[in-house]
């Protein structure tokens, strides 16, 4: 069996990377592109260093648990100690998992030669490039459906307040479930910066509306800022009044700046 040094090392450098990029994508942990590449270089010299270590494989697999939690550690940074273990499991568990995938792939990407009677496995590339073919066909994939999905569920809302009125693109959620406690109204999220630019600056202190909003995800608690707005119109059809919003830093490449939920159009 041939093996080359510069495909073991790239094949474990780009399936770490695909690792860390994807759990981060399930867990919806914020990307660090330099803290990522820096635990894919530590996995790639740990990766080199292990055919030379001389030790037992319960030590082996301990140290290399042990490895796992440094490289979690490195590519992602945590205030609390239940979202880094969810992270490292899910580390453990996408690891153990595109490891039989590239097992499974080698053996179909390795060719057979029979040399003086014996049977000889020739692999000439890296499987590593299969495993981001796969990988990039995958994300394109769930791109284009999410698209597809995401045009689906857009929908136009006008918001007024203060005798302005803001109009967004908003998508309908179904697993925003937040209620006012008062009104027992939906609470839409908007996105701050257009609430600013459109409405100016808000003095919460003095806003007898206002409240604080305490938000929990996978990746922990957030405390958003809320207000009654006048009213909101939904498609021109369905108007709410006194509507609470929770302004929220939305990202500049999503294609809507709000998130209502499903209760306001059915």
């Amino acid at each position: 069996m041939i093996v080359y040094v510069e495909y073991v090392l790239l094949d474990n450098f780009i399936i770490d990377f695909i690792i860390f990029y994807s759990v981060a994508k399930i867990l919806k942990l914020k990307i660090q592109k330099v803290r990522i590449v820096l635990a894919c270089v530590l996995g790639v010299g740990f990766a080199f260093a292990i055919p030379f270590i001389n030790i037992t494989n319960i030590i082996l697999f301990l140290i290399k648990l042990l490895m796992g939690v440094i490289l979690v550690y490195v590519a992602f940074s945590f205030t609390k100690l239940k979202q880094f273990f969810l992270t490292y499991l899910s580390f453990i568990f996408l690891t153990f998992l595109l490891g039989g995938i590239c097992y499974g792939l080698q053996g179909f990407v390795q060719s057979t030669k029979v040399i003086n009677g014996t049977i000889s496995y020739v692999n000439d590339f890296p499987v590593s490039l299969i495993i981001v073919a796969i990988f990039i066909f995958f994300i394109l994939g769930k791109n284009l459906y999410s698209t597809i999905k995401l045009k689906k569920r857009f929908i136009s809302i006008s918001i007024f307040y203060k005798g302005k009125e803001l109009k967004l693109n908003a998508l309908i959620d179904s697993g925003n479930q937040l209620i006012d406690g008062k009104t027992k109204l939906p609470i839409s999220f908007l996105s701050k910066q257009d609430f600013i630019k459109n409405f100016g600056q808000i003095d919460f202190c003095n806003n007898s509306t206002y409240e604080n909003l305490m938000c929990k995800t996978i990746t922990g608690t957030k405390i958003l800022d809320t207000i009654l707005v006048d009213k909101m119109i939904v498609e021109n059809k369905t108007t709410i009044l006194n509507a609470r919003i929770a302004l929220y830093d939305f990202d500049n490449k999503q294609e809507f700046n709000a998130i209502i939920s499903t209760n306001l159009i059915n």
